[in-house]
């Protein structure tokens, strides 16, 4: 018996993979305030999203709620077609705070601090032994020079810049060899520099088709690289616009 053309279709249809990160009404309210108002946000695989808007804006809590890091109030958010609390994949996003200290405890070397982003791909009961401990040190070293800070490996991280920091911190989160990076405000308070660091290791990772969500108050020198950008007013997504990236060829 012949099937419908219209049920061949169907069936044969190949399932579309789900997004990185998909948010749906997201709302999040804190003391009576709405900090995010009904946000829709759907990111793509392979996309440079930037977050753009003023100081309060809601920026850094939309990130957060998509990582599910902050609760939402209201709507629902997705991470590869999972709610944050039932998603077991996190070696696949790394996320980098827009402020983390990296002194205080015992003094860690910025090789340690890198390392440690490691720990999502280990097994919770078995120690790394062998090919798994070789894995680590390769990946931890392309981290290390993806960032430009190779160098600096056995230093005390916490006797780096401001902006050296951040890189260690951008390096941590490679060296988990994840799908999709995350970055609040990576360039807030570097110098010249230590942004142009940044924007070649993003351009590296935009190149292999890394998806990248980046918050931002201005693009710089990551301007370039930057397919689509949002931006936030009073928790509300304002203006949206899609670009062009010259940088991405280059």
């Amino acid at each position: 018996m012949n099937r419908p053309a219209s049920d061949t279709r169907e069936e044969d249809a190949p399932e579309q993979a789900p997004p990185p990160f998909a948010m749906a009404g997201g709302t999040v309210r804190r003391d009576g305030r709405e900090i995010l108002a009904g946000v829709d946000l759907r990111v793509a695989a392979g996309e440079v999203l930037a977050i753009l808007g003023p100081n309060g804006a809601g920026k850094s809590t939309l990130v957060k709620a998509l990582l599910g890091l902050v609760p939402l109030s209201a709507g629902r958010t997705l991470i590869y077609g999972e709610p944050p609390a039932r998603f077991r994949g996190w070696h696949r996003i790394g996320y980098v705070p827009q402020r983390l200290p990296l002194g205080g405890g015992v003094p860690a070397t910025v090789r340690e601090v890198v390392a440690s982003g490691r720990v999502a791909r280990r097994s919770r009961w078995l120690p790394a032994l062998g090919a798994g401990r070789a894995a680590d040190r390769a990946a931890v070293d392309r981290a290390l020079r993806t960032v430009g800070l190779a160098e600096r490996a056995r230093d005390s991280a916490h006797l780096l810049s401001g902006g050296q920091q951040q890189r260690v911190l951008i390096a941590r989160a490679l060296a988990g060899e994840p799908d999709v990076l995350v970055l609040d405000e990576p360039t807030a308070g570097v110098d010249a520099r230590n942004q142009a660091a940044l924007a070649a290791a993003l351009h590296d990772l935009a190149g292999a088709g890394r998806t990248v969500v980046l918050v931002a108050h201005e693009l710089g020198p990551v301007e370039p690289l930057v397919t689509r950008t949002i931006e936030l007013g009073h928790g509300r997504v304002v203006r949206e616009a899609a670009r062009e990236t010259l940088g991405r060829t280059a």
